[in-house]
């Protein structure tokens, strides 16, 4: 350790001994318990820190980090969309059956791309014209992709067999180490990132979401904020349904979106304790939602039931949003409870 590094690790020290440990801890009380927990479970499987399982982690994790990205940007607007999951089967099982025909790698992340921007322009359509909240519309719209799903695949598995090159998007590794699959979530979510935070129309989303009646005081349109949040997750995910397609080698007949769609909740929630506002962010739910992929690993490594996860995952989102309620209180902006 460098000296100037050790000053810094000193000092860090002594803030906390100091009797600063509740401010800290209130501060970073998120990353701390997630890099304890990982930490604890890690070393009774030291297998888990192994290069090549924490680069499959990162691969793993890529297909929920991309759904949990997606729901952040509906929730900046001030919506709330219960159809990603079901979306990213059906893209998944129509990518599938496009690349058994033979239609190539291209035309299934065309097809992924359209019709998750289909499905977002009427979820669009339904919340900000016809007026449906958007938890009753995008309801709706997850039992309609369901059904199609269902009847598109005749529930039915499909498994794909020597497809190499639409095989290493989800599963193959640049130098050997680095996972293209994570990669890819990388460049999106820098992407949404820079536009959320740095243009107009992003920072124009997040005053609607966080407050509409100054919003329009402001003379921002809402309706295109919430409008354009729905088209942009719609693509995500869809996008995203290929990717997992790749990932899986093939679509599954199982319906496992309401499992993607509360992890990525709990990702974009557990996302806003990193800020000192409480602010959703990009980067926030990125880092959350590879958590919850590294909890799920650690898990199966000390040889415990994944199915632990949903109970484990629930303790440190109330504990996330619990450190979140105390910052709001803190600078003014909850006045109930």
């Amino acid at each position: 350790m460098k000296q100037g590094d050790a000053g810094i690790a000193g000092k860090t020290l002594s803030k906390i001994l100091n009797g600063n440990i509740g401010d800290y801890l209130l501060k970073r009380g998120t990353i701390v318990g997630m890099l304890v927990l990982i930490l604890v479970l890690g070393i009774r499987a030291p297998v888990f820190f192994d290069v090549t399982n924490l680069m499959d982690v990162l691969k793993q994790g890529g297909v929920l980090t991309l759904i949990a990205i997606s729901q952040t940007v509906v929730l900046i607007s001030g919506g709330f969309d219960m159809s990603a999951g079901a979306l990213l089967q059906l893209t998944s099982n129509l990518a599938a059956g496009f690349i058994l025909a033979n239609r190539g790698s291209a035309s299934a992340i065309g097809l992924g791309v359209v019709i998750g921007a289909v499905a977002g322009l009427f979820n669009a359509l339904m919340v900000v014209y016809v007026k449906i909240p958007s938890f009753v519309a995008t309801l709706s719209s997850m039992l309609i992709m369901t059904g199609a799903t269902l009847f598109y695949n005749d529930g039915k598995s499909i498994t794909l067999y020597d497809k190499p090159g639409f095989f290493y998007i989800g599963q193959g590794y640049i130098g050997g180490v680095i996972p293209v699959l994570f990669l890819i979530v990388l460049v999106i979510m820098s992407i949404v990132h820079l536009f959320l935070k740095y243009t107009k129309t992003g920072l124009h989303m997040y005053s609607v979401g966080e407050n509409i009646q100054a919003a329009l005081i402001r003379g921002i349109n809402p309706r295109k904020a919430v409008f354009l949040s729905f088209i942009i997750a719609g693509i995500l995910v869809g996008f995203t349904g290929v990717l997992q397609t790749s990932y899986n080698y093939g679509a599954s007949a199982m319906t496992t979106g309401m499992d993607f769609l509360m992890s990525a909740l709990a990702a974009s929630l557990m996302g806003t304790t990193y800020s000192k506002t409480g602010e959703l962010s990009v980067i926030g739910t990125a880092i959350s939602a590879i958590f919850i992929s590294s909890l799920s690993s650690a898990l199966i490594a000390n040889g415990v039931s994944n199915m632990l996860q949903p109970g484990l995952l629930g303790l440190v989102l109330i504990a996330s949003i619990l450190l979140t309620v105390i910052k709001k209180r803190e600078i003014g902006q909850i006045s109930f409870f």
